[in-house]
């Protein structure tokens, strides 16, 4: 059997403004398109529309912010995708705008005065990707589903929303892990492997120190109790990074999860997976190929790519301290706070913007910082920008290093050489090993190949 996952869509109705000042600034602040979200999903739906895949799942955020109007939208593609594929959905918190901030975006205005879904009114809405096909469900407190479906003889998939806990955070409630636990223990009495999908995740894929605030609460508490219950597998949205990892709980039980990137960003990942005979699962990722905009077809990556690198580009070419000052806000961060830093800010990021990797290299050595690094390794990388580097980097973030650096490379030691000098100014000296080995995960890809394994 063929699988299917993608994640966090976060389609956008244009009818929400894609023009203006106002609109600019929060599209150019986001690694994930905005209002080109549309175009992508047409475009990835149609691609897999004509793959072998037996089911399409997608892992939650299918929506912006919940607007009532991209939801209606959303809906119509899906119907269209599922004349030719059978396709179930979960739901999350971007669905039901939990921060209730809807936005739409006129000139330099913003405004908030936008219909969204309701929570409890999900299910009904999106009865027919999953909760009508389902074999059980579960109603959870927030009116949401859990639901259990089964895609042959000797597989089912378990689709949890793990919006809510009895805290409020992201997770489950004893009644619905009652509900879990049984769905888990029904399919093994059945003689079927279930594979588990949520929105949040249970491992903090690169690093906790930047990611953590994207796992449901009490993670290792879950990871447990998900593994000691019997369930192998979860796959997992939200981050927007393609990662793969295992946890293993006290009782010495194995949950692996499968972090699927956000399809409406780079590099829009298709994640293929293979249910194979003895009940493991071999996965490909692919990427949405071409994207048609404005009636023209253009290559998705690299279309992909600058607009999430844009992040950084825009930041580092700020011209005043307005910019300045509206960038940071965008990011959501207090820009009139750390706008007074932008007489500091400007030489620093005009440096960053301008500088070559080789110049890193020779500050460093001067500073008696460029361990490791021989100047034939810098001298590979004489005329490439720094900002490329940076631009690399970011990107193998999501991506899941596509591209894997070897530890021994000379691209390698350039892009650790500054990170290893930062981490020793760090007084937590924790902290800065941590910090050391959240960019190896980013060059390396981790121990598991996040493009292609048998798990």
């Amino acid at each position: 059997m063929k699988i299917t996952f993608i994640a966090d869509t976060h389609h956008y109705s244009k009818t929400l403004g894609t023009t203006g000042k106002a609109y600019e600034l929060r599209s150019g602040s986001d690694q994930k398109c905005l209002g080109e979200t549309g175009e992508i999903i047409d475009s990835a739906f149609a691609q897999i529309a004509k793959s072998d895949t037996d089911a399409v799942f997608i892992l939650g955020d299918v929506s912006n912010d919940g607007e009532m109007v991209s939801h209606f939208e959303f809906r119509e593609k899906l119907y269209e995708l599922k004349k030719s594929k059978p396709v179930y959905i979960i739901t999350a918190t971007h669905d039901w705008c939990c921060d209730e901030n809807p936005r739409r975006f006129s000139g330099d205005a913003v405004f908030n005065d936008v219909e969204v879904m309701k929570s409890e009114d999900l299910p009904e809405f999106y009865k027919d990707f999953g909760p009508e096909q389902a074999i059980d469900k579960f109603i959870t407190k927030i009116g949401t589903v859990c639901y259990t479906v089964q895609l042959s003889e000797k597989v089912r998939v378990l689709c949890l929303n793990d919006d809510k806990n009895e805290n409020d955070h992201a997770g489950f409630t004893e009644s619905c892990w009652q509900w879990i636990e049984k769905q888990i223990k029904n399919a093994e009495k059945d003689g079927c492997l279930m594979i588990g999908i949520e929105h949040h995740l249970l491992i903090p894929h690169i690093s906790a120190l930047f990611n953590a605030g994207t796992c449901v609460a009490n993670r290792e508490y879950v990871a447990s109790r998900l593994a000691d219950a019997g369930l192998k597998y979860m796959f997992v949205g939200h981050s927007h990074i393609q990662a793969t990892d295992r946890f293993t709980s006290e009782k010495g039980n194995t949950i692996t999860e499968v972090n699927v990137g956000s399809l409406c960003g780079y590099p829009a990942p298709i994640v293929n997976v293979t249910v194979n005979e003895n009940n493991t699962l071999t996965y490909d990722v692919d990427h949405l190929n071409t994207i048609v905009i404005g009636g023209r077809e253009i290559d998705a990556l690299p279309f992909l790519a600058k607009h999430s690198t844009a992040i950084v580009n825009r930041l580092l070419e700020c011209k005043t301290k307005e910019d300045f000052e509206e960038r940071l806000t965008a990011l959501q961060l207090d820009g009139k706070k750390f706008g007074p830093l932008w007489i500091i800010a400007k030489p620093v990021l005009h440096k960053l913007d301008t500088m070559l990797a080789y110049d890193v290299y020779r500050m460093l050595k001067f500073l008696g910082l460029a361990k490791g690094v021989t100047k034939e390794d810098a001298r590979q990388f004489r005329y490439k920008p720094l900002k490329e580097f940076i631009n690399e980097v970011f990107l193998s973030v999501f991506d899941g290093a596509m591209n894997p650096k070897e530890s021994g490379s000379a691209y390698y030691k350039l892009v650790m050489a500054p990170v290893s000098a930062a981490s020793k100014f760090i007084r937590n000296d924790n902290l800065g090993k941590q910090l050391e080995e959240a960019v190896d995960y980013v060059l390396t890809g981790g121990e598991i190949n996040n493009q292609h394994a048998t798990i």
